[in-house]
């Protein structure tokens, strides 16, 4: 996607893209308890509808909007009933069905490169928003596509979320978990 926004844009000018979510992305929570590691797989099908966005450069920034990922907290699988429940409950996801990650900036390496190294992002679970700076961990182009990846722990208790603690607090889940995604855009 930077490569082709670099081609054609005026910095201060703002330009607009059109992007679409692969069904090859993945997205993953992950996290840990006293008993063992676990990991929910997001079973959603990213491929979305193409996304309008605009965006400009200011630096080594590329300010970005409309670009967002909305997932239903009831579509992640963490591979066992129990956790899966636990997992739903804890994220309140009767009162708030859905996870969105939006995109803000990207952060070149400097105003030269176009390579993202870092995404500014808001994250909004259970009705409380937070933003975030991710490293970008991959970057490659593909034909028509481009492959990001990346991952950020964040903590529970930063969106007013208490973790669970199962059977009867014998289980003791960790306050982190780790958003980690492979997307692949097509342009």
């Amino acid at each position: 996607m930077i490569p082709a926004l670099c081609a054609v844009s005026i910095p201060g000018h703002a330009q607009d893209g059109k992007v679409q979510l692969s069904n090859e992305s993945k997205l993953s929570i992950n996290g840990k308890s006293n008993v063992n590691d676990f990991r929910c797989q997001s079973e959603h099908e990213l491929q979305q509808d193409p996304m309008n966005f605009s965006y400009h450069f200011q630096g080594d920034t590329i300010n970005v909007d409309g670009v967002s990922l909305s997932l239903e907290v009831s579509r992640f699988d963490c591979g066992k009933k129990a956790i899966n429940r636990d997992f739903r409950s804890t994220l309140k996801y009767k009162e708030h069905p859905f996870i969105e990650i939006i995109l803000n900036e990207l952060v070149l390496e400097d105003e030269q490169d176009v390579i993202p190294k870092t995404a500014k992002v808001t994250i909004r679970i259970a009705g409380e928003s937070r933003k975030y700076e991710v490293p970008l961990t991959a970057f490659e182009s593909r034909e028509n596509a481009v492959l990001v990846g990346g991952k950020k722990m964040l903590r529970m208790t930063d969106f007013g979320l208490t973790p669970p603690s199962p059977m009867f607090g014998l289980i003791q889940v960790s306050d982190e978990l780790e958003v980690e995604f492979d997307l692949v855009i097509q342009m």
